[in-house]
C-alpha cells in the first residue's frame, strides 16, 4: 500500500513500515492477512492497520504482567502458527475498546494478539480461560480537558 496514513498526526510512510503476516487474520476480519503497525510516537496506544481495508484497524496496548499476570500460554498450533521457539521473543497485545463504554475504555483479555516480531508473524491467541474477562476496565476514558490539554 502505497502513500501515507489518513488522519494521523504523524505521517507514516506504509511502504517504510515493517509488514506483520496474520495468517488467520483477526476476529471480525480474517481476509486480512497483512497489517502495520501504526504509533504517532506518544504514549503506549498503538493501531494494527490492514494494509487493504482501513476498517481493519485496532487499537491495542502491552500486555501488562503488572495487572494480569504472565501472557496466556500457546497452543501447539499458536506455536506452529507464530514460528515460535524458545529463542524467539513475542511480544503481546491487547485489543482496546474506547466506545463501548462511557467511563472506561475496555481491553479484550480473551483474545490478546501475539507477534513474533523476528519472524513478522502475528496473530490473535482466542482464549477459553472464563476467567479473562471480555470488557476489562482498563483505563478511564479521558476527559475533555485531557483532550483540550493535548491539543
Amino acid at each position: 500500500m502505497k502513500g501515507k496514513s489518513a488522519g494521523w498526526k504523524a505521517k507514516i510512510e506504509v511502504d517504510d513500515a515493517k509488514l506483520l503476516s496474520f495468517p488467520h487474520g483477526m476476529v471480525g476480519f480474517s481476509e486480512d492477512r497483512e497489517f502495520v503497525v501504526l504509533n504517532s510516537g506518544t504514549g503506549d496506544i498503538v493501531c494494527l492497520q490492514s494494509t487493504k481495508r482501513p476498517e481493519a484497524s485496532f487499537l491495542m496496548t502491552l500486555w501488562d504482567n503488572e495487572r494480569l499476570g504472565s501472557p496466556p500460554p500457546l497452543t501447539p498450533d499458536q506455536k506452529a502458527t507464530l514460528k515460535h521457539s524458545d529463542d524467539s521473543q513475542l511480544l503481546w497485545f491487547l485489543v482496546l475498546n474506547p466506545f463501548a463504554d462511557k467511563d472506561w475504555v475496555l481491553a479484550n483479555l480473551k483474545a490478546p494478539v501475539a507477534m513474533n516480531l523476528d519472524r513478522g508473524i502475528g496473530m490473535q491467541c482466542i482464549q477459553a480461560n472464563p476467567k479473562l474477562e471480555l470488557r476489562y476496565q482498563w483505563m478511564p476514558q479521558p476527559s475533555k480537558a485531557d483532550d483540550k490539554k493535548a491539543a
